[in-house]
């Protein structure tokens, strides 16, 4: 089974390591369209009032966390999905099938 997670905020994080705990043998992908790695911006506030540094701000913050779990977290923006076939192609250029797909993007505030 592979799973996809569009969104590496708190909710794909959490719905990551849910499915691995759930199912030890599937393939998860958690993709996010930034460089970082998975940060919660909630935090932001008190990096910028230099109350926590950066990596205060990770949502993991044991080095491989991902790695360990057997989670792979792809740094690419979804340009297109195709629910008919299943697949979904990166701004990088990459086609990536999935079993199962969560869009865990988040919301925009009013």
């Amino acid at each position: 089974m592979q799973y996809t997670i569009i969104g590496a905020g708190p909710a794909g994080v959490i719905a990551a390591e849910t499915l691995r705990g759930l199912d030890g043998e599937a393939a998860i992908t958690l993709i996010g369209d930034e460089p970082e790695p998975p940060y919660s911006r909630m935090a932001i506030p008190y990096l910028l009032a230099g109350a926590i540094d950066e990596e205060g701000t990770h949502l993991r913050k044991r080095e491989g966390h991902f790695e360990g779990l057997g989670i792979q977290v792809l740094h690419d923006r979804v340009t297109r999905l195709r629910p008919e076939d299943k697949t979904l192609l990166l701004q990088g250029g990459v086609e990536h099938r999935y079993d199962k797909l969560l869009i865990a993007t988040g919301a925009h505030p009013l």
